[in-house]
């Protein structure tokens, strides 16, 4: 079996059973978000949570449009420079051409190659990068004519163009929406990942059964029902990173003892693991740091093996079969273990942990 189909079925695994593995994590708690999905005589289970998840961006997007006028907007030409070597330029060009043609709801977009084409338009990376077009449209030209041709490369909606020109507005206006409410303009990376870290334990709710309405793993719903597993939530997780600036993106492990999904990010130019999914939270219980901004060692600790990650957005899946390095290495921001926070703040760079009893401080300031 080839590397590529192992890891389609090793996903599809994890989606239907959930992380999986022997560490001695704490169990999800719940949130201060939840979604209720009602399904009516003749309508599928994914439509009715599709629909769910419409309003809940309409009715999201009204409570934060006070904050968008602040100083995050949506941007919809992410970009990875860790990934460079394994994703060609041309290939990001031409997302980010097929990106501005879903905006205006256009057919056709200008794509350099047949390969830069099925990257473009794979399911994962529109997961990772374009999550409202997910389950929405198709790589084909929809009228029996070629889908990549002489320089063009075609797209097929699955809803009609202008429904869809609208549901990615109203995602966008959300999604800047969330960055303005829980980001401040001028936060530093380190300050970001924490405020996201941090809203996503309270936010969010780890769904067991979600295979019948997300067959696809949609970022987009996800982040409007306020439920997911491991390889979604690292997912979310590293999407928002990336909208705020960090490079980020979710990667998976597979053994024989785990099967989970996280995000590796870039803070300061070097690589830590962050794990969203083992510090779910109810809003009365402590936000612990033990799997903030990880090392590659302590990450392997946990029942997560490092050596050989897959990656949704490497052409090639596997990290051994890429250029990039998934290093974690560096202790400069990892907190002890069983460490969990007590206050924050960012006028004097610092954090208060306590730690079996006692209290102690750490400063993120950079020597000027």
């Amino acid at each position: 079996m080839s590397k590529k189909n192992l890891f389609l079925l090793l996903t599809a695994a994890a989606l239907l059973t959930g992380c999986s593995g022997t560490s001695s994590a704490p169990a999800p708690a719940e949130s201060a978000v939840t979604a209720q999905t009602t399904v009516t005589d003749g309508q599928s289970a994914e439509a009715a949570a599709a629909d769910t998840a419409a309003e809940n961006v309409t009715e999201n997007t009204e409570a934060s449009s006070e904050t968008e006028a602040a100083g995050y907007e949506f941007n919809a030409h992410l970009y990875l420079p860790i990934l460079a070597d394994d994703v060609p330029q041309e290939y990001w060009d031409s997302f980010h051409n097929l990106c501005d043609a879903l905006r205006a709801g256009e057919a056709s977009f200008e794509c350099a190659s047949e390969d830069a084409y099925k990257w473009a338009t794979a399911p994962a990376v529109l997961n990772q990068l374009f999550p409202a077009a997910v389950m929405q449209i198709k790589a084909e030209s929809g009228d029996g004519t070629p889908a990549y041709e002489n320089g063009t490369g075609r797209i097929s909606y699955q809803i009609p163009a202008e429904e869809y020109v609208k549901r990615q507005a109203q995602f966008e206006q959300l999604v800047a929406g969330l960055l303005n409410q829980y980001l401040e303009p001028d936060d530093d990376d380190f300050e970001k990942c924490l405020k996201l870290y941090d809203y996503m334990s309270v936010k969010y709710v780890y769904e067991d059964d979600f295979v019948e309405h997300k067959p696809d793993g949609s970022t987009y719903l996800v982040i409007t029902t306020g439920t997911g597993q491991c390889i979604e939530l690292g997912t979310v997780y590293a999407y928002l990173l990336m909208q705020a600036g960090v490079q980020a993106m979710e990667v998976e492990c597979s053994s024989e003892a785990m099967a989970h999904g996280w995000t590796y990010l870039l803070l300061n130019g070097k690589g830590y693991h962050s794990d969203p999914t083992w510090v779910l939270r109810s809003e009365d219980d402590p936000l612990f740091l033990t799997y903030f901004l990880m090392t590659g060692e302590r990450r392997a600790d946990t029942g997560c093996p490092v050596d050989d990650l897959m990656a949704p957005l490497l052409p090639t899946y596997w990290s051994d079969a890429a250029s990039v390095e998934f290093t974690a290495d560096d202790t400069e921001y990892l907190f002890p273990k069983g460490a969990y926070l007590l206050s924050f703040d960012e006028e004097n760079k610092t954090v208060r942990y306590m730690l079996d009893g006692e209290e102690h401080t750490f400063s993120y300031a950079k020597p000027e």
